[in-house]
C-alpha cells in the first residue's frame, strides 16, 4: 500500500507509524505542518499549509490511503474533503484528544476539571460533524478519547500509542538505591495536574529524602537523557489515561505514576504496571514507592515488558494495517 500521513505530528506518532509501515513493506510518507519545541526526529517532511496545498493532486494520485491527524486535513476549513471524497479515496482521521475533548463531555466523564481545548465546544461539534460526513473511519489512542467521537463516525478503532522500543536506552531502578530520583515533565501544567504534583512533592520532602526534577521546554532528545537518570516519572493526574511520556518511560524501565479512570482502565490490558493515583492520594503513593527501592526495581522491569507487548512499533503497526484493510 501507498500511504500518506498528514498534516500534524503529535507526540512523534506520525513519524513512528510511517517508519513501522515502511518496515512492513509499505510506502509511507509523512507531512507535518506543526512545529514543536520537542523536535521529534521522525523521518517525515516538515512543511506548511501552503506547501501542502500545492501537493494535493500529487499526493491524492499517489496514495491508496490518506491518514489525517488531529482533526486537520490538507486545506484549512476542510475545503479539500469534498474533492478527495469524490475520488473515492480511502481516508482515516486520527484524533488525539485536544482536537475533540469538549468541556461539556469532559465534565460528564471526569470529576477533575481539565483546561479548555484550543477549540470551543461548538467548533468541535461543527468540525466532527463535517469531517464524519466525508470520512467514515476514525482512530483514537484509547477509551478516554473514544467517547468524544463515538457519536459521529461510522467506524472507530482504538490504536495504542506506538513506541520504537529498540531506540530507547534502558536503565532499571536499583533495588539497593536509597535515594530515588523523581521526574515530572509537563508539556501543559494545567492539563498534567502539576500543582498537585508539586504540593505532594513538597509535603513528602519534609520527611523523606529523594531527588525531584521538573523537565520543561526541553527537546525530546534531551528529555530522554534526563528520564534515563530517573527512577519514577509522574505523568498526568487529571485526564484519566496515560500518554506518550508514560509509554517511553516504561520502555526505559521506569516506574510511572498516573491517574487512570476506572472506565478507561477496564479496556486496558490487565498487566498494566502504571501505579494509579488520584491527585489527592499522590503523597501516599509516592511515599510508598520512594521508600521501597525493591518494589521500584520490580515495577521497572514489568513496565518495559508491558510496552514491548502492547506498544512496540511492530505490534501497533500490525494493528494499523488491519484497520487499513477494513477501509
Amino acid at each position: 500500500m501507498q500511504i500518506i500521513h498528514a498534516p500534524t505530528e503529535i507526540a512523534g506518532q506520525m513519524g513512528t507509524l510511517c517508519e513501522g509501515l515502511r518496515a512492513k513493506g509499505h510506502y509511507a510518507s509523512g507531512y507535518n505542518w506543526f512545529d514543536s519545541y520537542l523536535q521529534y526526529k521522525g523521518k517525515i517532511i516538515n512543511a506548511d499549509a501552503y506547501e501542502l496545498s500545492k501537493l494535493i493532486n500529487t499526493l491524492n494520485n499517489y496514495s491508496d490511503i490518506i491518514h489525517f491527524h488531529n482533526g486537520n486535513t490538507f486545506f484549512l476549513k476542510y475545503k479539500d474533503l469534498p474533492y478527495l471524497s469524490d475520488g473515492k479515496k480511502k481516508i482515516v482521521m486520527h484524533h488525539w484528544g485536544n482536537d475533540v475533548r469538549s468541556q461539556a463531555k469532559a465534565s460528564q466523564f471526569n470529576q477533575y476539571a481539565l483546561p479548555s481545548s484550543y477549540l470551543s465546544d461548538d467548533q468541535i461539534h461543527k468540525n466532527l460533524s463535517f469531517l464524519s460526513k466525508y470520512i467514515h473511519t476514525a482512530i483514537v489512542q484509547d477509551y478516554e478519547v473514544y467517547p468524544y467521537v463515538k457519536d459521529y463516525y461510522k467506524n472507530i478503532y482504538v490504536l495504542p500509542l506506538a513506541c520504537k522500543v529498540s531506540d530507547l536506552p534502558v536503565r532499571y531502578p536499583d533495588a539497593n538505591n536509597k535515594i530515588s530520583r523523581v521526574i515530572h515533565a509537563p508539556t501543559n501544567r494545567s492539563f498534567k495536574g502539576s500543582d498537585y504534583v508539586e504540593a505532594a512533592v513538597q509535603r513528602l520532602q519534609k520527611s523523606t529524602q529523594f531527588i525531584y526534577q521538573v523537565i520543561e521546554n526541553m527537546s525530546h532528545q534531551r528529555a530522554i537523557q534526563a528520564y534515563l537518570e530517573s527512577d519514577i516519572i509522574i505523568d498526568q493526574l487529571l485526564c484519566g489515561s496515560y500518554g506518550m511520556l508514560s509509554v517511553e518511560a516504561m520502555a526505559m524501565g521506569k516506574v510511572v505514576i498516573a491517574f487512570i479512570r476506572e472506565d478507561v482502565r477496564r479496556h486496558l490490558p490487565t498487566d498494566l504496571p502504571i501505579v494509579n493515583t488520584r491527585p489527592e492520594t499522590l503523597h501516599g503513593v509516592l511515599s510508598g514507592l520512594v521508600n521501597n527501592p525493591a518494589r521500584l526495581a520490580e515495577l521497572g522491569r514489568a513496565s518495559r515488558e508491558y510496552v514491548m507487548k502492547h506498544h512496540d512499533i511492530g505490534v501497533v503497526t500490525d494493528q494499523l494495517c488491519n484497520i487499513y484493510e477494513k477501509l
